[in-house]
């Protein structure tokens, strides 16, 4: 079996390779973020024996498969059957040495329910046995049988490891040898995020630029993630799960709390927690977030995409017709992209530990004007704030400054350090009062493993309040107009 090459995932590599054999390995995280490239790369120099458990195939016909592999790697006469999973299992704990991997693990639920009670049993009671690795992508599933009391494997697996995106130095350094960089690389990197899955079929493809991604690998016929969103659903929820899609797509429209997510979807408020559950816990597609309030987000970029162009034009273009409205949906897409993107990376230009959404309202002029935070990345240890605006374009600093210190205003706490933020692809002036991030700063940052992260300092206290030497104070009236320095400068 050809081992993919990985990007990004040393730290997962080297945690397997320090268990000691016989060990037993969870890996777990949704569809498409690289689980099997991952175990197949790491199984990949060790006697081994891969085995995927699909969902749709009869659970007489998956025993034979897998009877069949394990008698080859077993030496077995080609007459051996075995005639339960008891049997196959015990075959297969003799196997000392060898790497077992099971992907898709979870699925054993629905077409052989004893299988993790079988493996727990062996498991408990064999001194020699193999390795073995499980990996699911239904995560409410995976957790079930691992992390609560009384499941099968709670309390017995050497390792459970959750895989996440890769990071945005991965990504990059992908792109770069696929041949793409600049703009191009960071409007892909809004595109699909983090998920290897994305980019390998970029990289097969020829993929150069995010137009290209939609030509080819999106909107056009054949195109591999034509039916994406839909086929992940369908594959995990059933016949059910065009309800969940209509809640997806209502998020991807705008809808962010309970009553206006039922209103888009057409779904009672009441009926709604559920369908919620399963996109957040059991699939982790969709994220609960809280600040001031609780709000859902997508947690995959391209899903929201697919959902603004192939679900909502589907019905009204086809062919032809349906890459073009894809294309120029692209242009809407990617300001709202930045906006995740930039709450995603703000870790990376500031010490911050929790990133927020934020909407606040003030009274000016006897009306009450709304504020739009887009992001707000906090540190309560150190008591930082940094409030940032993402802008896909040229900013003005004039215009979006005096708006971020009204919010700063509601939103931090008197004696805060508080840090004033623009993301942009370029700016028409400058500005002493906010760090001015553009994209090329950006793309440096990105690129880094370990990027430079602004640290505040410590301020001394002046007439019995802290007066913090850095831009936007929350303490009122205190004097920002020393030069901004850059995050990532050094400085």
């Amino acid at each position: 079996m050809a081992v993919i090459k990985l990007y990004g995932r040393e730290r997962e590599l080297a945690l397997l390779g320090r268990l000691k054999p016989p060990f037993l390995a969870v890996v777990y995280g949704r569809r498409r973020i690289g689980k099997t490239a991952l175990v197949l790369s790491f199984i990949s120099a060790r006697p081994h024996l891969y085995f995927f458990v699909n969902p749709k195939k009869p659970r007489g016909v998956l025993l034979e498969e897998f009877g069949e592999a394990l008698r080859r790697v077993a030496g077995l006469p080609s007459y051996v059957r075995f005639a339960d999973w008891e049997e196959f299992f015990d075959v297969l704990f003799q196997l000392r040495g060898y790497v077992v991997a099971f992907d898709e693990f979870q699925w054993f639920l629905e077409t052989a329910p004893e299988v993790p009670y079988i493996l727990q049993k062996m498991w408990d009671t064999r001194v020699e046995k193999p390795s073995v690795i499980l990996t699911g992508s239904v995560v409410g599933m995976v957790k079930r049988l691992v992390a609560e009391a009384g499941s099968p494997l709670f309390g017995r697996a050497d390792l459970v490891l959750e895989l996440g995106e890769l990071e945005p130095p991965a990504v990059f350094r992908w792109l770069g040898d696929m041949g793409v960089v600049g703009e191009e690389a960071f409007k892909l990197f809004l595109l699909f995020g983090g998920v290897p899955y994305y980019y390998r079929l970029a990289q097969q493809w020829g993929v150069k630029t995010a137009e290209d991604a939609v030509r080819l690998l999106v909107a056009g016929e054949g195109g591999p993630l034509r039916h994406e969103v839909e086929f992940v659903l369908a594959e995990s929820l059933g016949r059910e799960y065009r309800t969940h899609l209509a809640i997806l797509d209502a998020v991807a429209g705008g809808a962010t709390k309970l009553e206006q997510i039922a209103s888009r979807a057409g779904v009672k408020a009441t009926s709604l927690p559920p369908y919620l559950n399963d996109l957040v816990n059991l699939l982790g597609v969709l994220e609960r977030r809280r600040s001031k309030r609780v709000y859902y987000e997508i947690r995959d970029r391209f899903y929201a995409y697919w959902l603004r162009s192939v679900y909502r034009h589907g019905d009204v273009a086809a062919g032809e017709a349906l890459v073009e409205a894809a294309v120029r949906e692209l242009e809407r897409f990617y300001p709202w992209a930045f906006e995740a993107a930039v709450r995603q990376i703000l870790p990376r230009f500031y010490p911050v530990k929790k990133v927020s959404r934020e909407v606040v309202h003030i009274r000016e002029g006897g009306r009450r004007v709304q504020l739009d935070v887009d992001a707000l990345g906090v540190d309560e240890e150190r008591r930082f704030a940094v409030l940032a605006e993402a802008k896909w374009g040229a900013a003005d600093p004039r215009e979006i400054v005096p708006k971020l210190r009204k919010a700063a205003e509601m939103l931090i706490p008197p004696g805060w350090t508080t840090r004033l933020a623009i993301f942009a692809k370029s700016f028409t002036a400058e500005t002493e009062e906010a760090d001015l991030i553009d994209l090329g700063t950006i793309l440096q940052n990105l690129a880094q493993s370990t990027p430079s992260v602004y640290t505040p300092q410590t301020s001394k206290p002046r007439g019995g309040s802290a007066e913090p030497d850095v831009v936007g104070s929350s303490e009122h009236g205190g004097d920002t107009r020393r030069r901004a320095r850059r995050p990532g400068s050094g400085a």
